[in-house]
């Protein structure tokens, strides 16, 4: 039986690549998609998503536009390149016209409820505007999967990671809501990079949408190689969805999380008991550690 899923996006590579992943696999069953800002306005995420869908043979998913902006915060700078829509062709499924948070309330009280895990992939506006809207939708989710959050060092700041800093608040609002929540961080992200000769296996898969995942990744790939000098690049967003096949592919360990509200150096980070030093009850689930090879299988898997 196939494995309910939602993915909540700000849709740039790594998200398009999730998407395709995600409504491809042969053990998920992509059941709807809503959208947030952050790596780009709104418009521009909402649009991405749509057109990487039904370019990826997936027009079928809907689509629910939520939060245009933080509940407090101001916008976070993002480079300009992530504020390009995607040169595809538009989506034929109009927008759903109900937005997201109301969908989430919805569908989770709905009896599909209960058999869906929920996968954000950006900042988590839209999930803090439902759990304000309604609580009980952190009793009737199975499980969150998100990737956002270090409890080593950041990359929008030494402290923060970027899904987190865009809306600490609502991050705030999710992360102590009472949910099992398994956190995806950077610790494990920087181990499931894609190298030219992973990026060669993929597109000899053959499937359009394989092609399409490696034809918007490739630049990115490029980036990490010249800027960072790693044999490849950071697929961020994909291994919250490979974690979901495959649980095993990640090492978890128990921890307390919290986010920081304030601090001049140190907003919007996942502050983590990692040795248990201070004896608070465990929140989160949070990736230590990552098997590339089985991440690997997963993504060509599901692209094939």
């Amino acid at each position: 039986m196939k494995q309910k899923i939602i993915l909540d996006v700000d849709t740039g590579f790594d998200d398009a690549v999730a998407l395709l992943l995600a409504g491809h696999h042969p053990a998920l069953e992509l059941a709807a998609v809503t959208v947030c800002h952050g790596n780009a306005p709104l418009a521009v995420t909402v649009e991405n998503t749509r057109r990487v869908l039904a370019a990826g043979g997936l027009g079928h998913v809907p689509v629910y536009a939520g939060a245009e902006r933080a509940l407090v915060a101001p916008p976070l700078k993002t480079d300009p390149l992530q504020h390009h829509r995607f040169d595809l062709p538009p989506a034929a499924r109009p927008l759903e016209r109900q937005r997201a948070a109301e969908f989430l309330i919805d569908y989770y009280l709905s009896p599909a409820g209960p058999e869906t895990v929920l996968v954000p992939l950006a900042p988590q506006t839209n999930l803090a505007l439902a759990l304000r809207l309604e609580p009980r939708l952190a009793e009737r989710c199975p499980r969150l999967v998100t990737m956002a959050g270090a409890y080593l060092e950041g990359n929008s700041t030494p402290s923060a990671e970027f899904n987190i800093l865009a809306d600490p608040e609502a991050a705030h609002i999710v992360f102590t809501a009472g949910w099992p929540l398994t956190m995806v961080g950077l610790e494990v992200t920087a181990q499931a990079y894609v190298t030219p000769a992973d990026l060669a296996r993929l597109r000899a898969l053959g499937t359009p949408w394989a092609a399409l995942a490696a034809d918007i990744f490739e630049p990115h790939l490029r980036w990490w190689q010249t800027e960072m000098n790693w044999p490849g690049g950071q697929i961020y967003d994909a291994c919250a969805v490979a974690a979901v096949v495959d649980p095993a592919l990640l090492t978890t360990k128990p921890m307390h999380v919290d986010i920081e509200l304030g601090g001049a150096f140190t907003r919007g980070r996942t502050v983590a008991d990692a040795i248990g030093w201070h004896r608070q009850p465990a929140n989160v689930d949070v990736g230590v550690g990552l098997d590339r090879e089985r991440f690997l299988a997963v993504l060509l898997a599901g692209l094939q």
